[in-house]
């Protein structure tokens, strides 16, 4: 009888010394196996690791690894893998390793204020009228109206070299960005360049859209596209790529609102039915309710004239315009234009064409430097553009 206890005890204490050691050191340097790769696939989903093979050892490396799962999930910082650590690698709500950033860029250099006119306390015009502004030197150019404020500054970092607009834009009681074509009867047809486009029309700003023109001229997959709520076509890519375009695309609302889709998330009489009045396809979304798109970071590493519309909040919007294919400017990623949006506040942003479509026009002047695309500098023609705001005061 006391053997048969003494055995059964012996046995008791060797099962619960295994399972204090399988617990307190279950993985660390040394170790290898299926269960050290399958740790490491897991890692990899969560951007933990970054190779495209793994190894079945535990290393060195690995226990750093591990280190800084463990930090930025809120685990001690050993460097082995207990019980806990395992089923924080393996749950839904494990932390995924931040993205890299890049670099940051230069801070802006200060600009002379200008001599504002009287305005109310939000900042628009407070007696009916115009105000302009624009002084090319100092890269600032402004207009004002009760119901709409635009503000471009210019802004370079040389270290790159890279130079761009940002132009900041508030509305209020119904104003809003407009689509413009130059044959609304016929959409794609009558090509034209831009800043005669935004003259003719009599933008404030105007600048440059999806370009769906010539993907009909190409008779490529064209992507959702709607203006002045009508369907102009229907059809999208069946799947998010990383190529350009890839259609991703931002419904504009009465309310003022801007929301990003991806290309297949949603059909354009959904849009419609949603109260969507323009809908432009070129894409990839850069922000998302203010989370960077993961997109980014995998693809479109490529330096290049970019164009992006973001909005902050209904009624406050982001336009930035990056300057590229020449020797000030060599443009950029769109990881870059994503950090930005995100940096200053935007909860929704597309990213529009670029290259050598890329135009910026204010008051029927085209502020951007004309990009070398084969050796020639040129600004393409377009059938449409996005405007907001009329004047009869144009630029000369």
């Amino acid at each position: 009888m006391i053997k048969k206890r003494l055995a059964l005890i012996t046995a008791l204490l060797l099962c619960l010394l295994y399972t204090v050691s399988t617990a307190e050191d279950l993985l660390s340097v040394g170790d290898k196996g299926k269960k050290v790769v399958e740790m490491k696939r897991r890692l990899q989903e969560l951007r933990y690791i970054t190779e495209k093979k793994v190894t079945n050892q535990y290393t060195e490396k690995t226990e750093e690894t591990i280190r800084v799962f463990q930090r930025l999930n809120n685990l001690p910082e050993t460097g082995t893998v207990d019980e806990t650590t395992w089923e924080a690698i393996f749950s839904d709500a494990a932390v995924k390793k931040p993205y890299d950033a890049l670099p940051p860029l230069a801070a802006p250099a200060p600009k002379s204020e200008p001599d504002w006119p009287e305005r109310d306390g939000e900042g628009f015009l407070k007696e009916a009228g115009e105000y302009v502004y624009e002084n090319d030197g100092e890269g600032l150019w402004i207009y004002l109206s009760r119901t709409l404020q635009v503000i471009i500054t210019t802004h370079e970092d040389s270290s790159i070299p890279l130079e761009w607009f940002e132009t900041e834009i508030r509305t209020r009681d119904g104003e809003s960005f407009y689509a413009v074509q130059t044959d609304p009867e016929r959409p794609g047809k009558q090509f034209q360049y831009p800043y005669v486009i935004a003259r003719q029309a009599g933008c404030v700003l105007g600048f440059s859209d999806d370009c769906f023109a010539a993907r009909i001229a190409g008779r490529e997959t064209v992507g959702i596209i709607i203006r002045d709520g009508k369907i102009i076509s229907g059809r999208s890519n069946q799947k998010r790529g990383t190529h350009l375009p890839n259609l991703d695309m931002m419904a504009q609302y009465p309310d003022g609102s801007l929301a990003v889709y991806g290309c297949n998330e949603i059909t354009a009489e959904e849009l419609l039915e949603k109260g969507a009045v323009n809908v432009y396809s070129f894409g990839p979304i850069l922000v998302r309710d203010g989370e960077i798109d993961e997109l980014v970071y995998k693809a479109f590493r490529s330096t290049e004239p970019r164009q992006a519309l973001g909005m902050i909040e209904p009624g406050h919007y982001l336009l930035l315009s990056v300057q590229g294919r020449h020797k000030e400017s060599k443009g950029t990623m769109l990881q870059r234009m994503a950090e930005m949006m995100k940096e200053r506040g935007v909860q929704q942003a597309l990213n529009l064409d670029g290259g050598n479509t890329m135009a910026l026009v204010f008051r029927g002047r085209m502020l951007n430097k004309l990009a070398t695309w084969k050796n020639k500098k040129f600004v393409r023609t377009v059938t449409s553009i996005i405007g907001i705001g009329h004047t009869e005061n144009m630029a000369e």
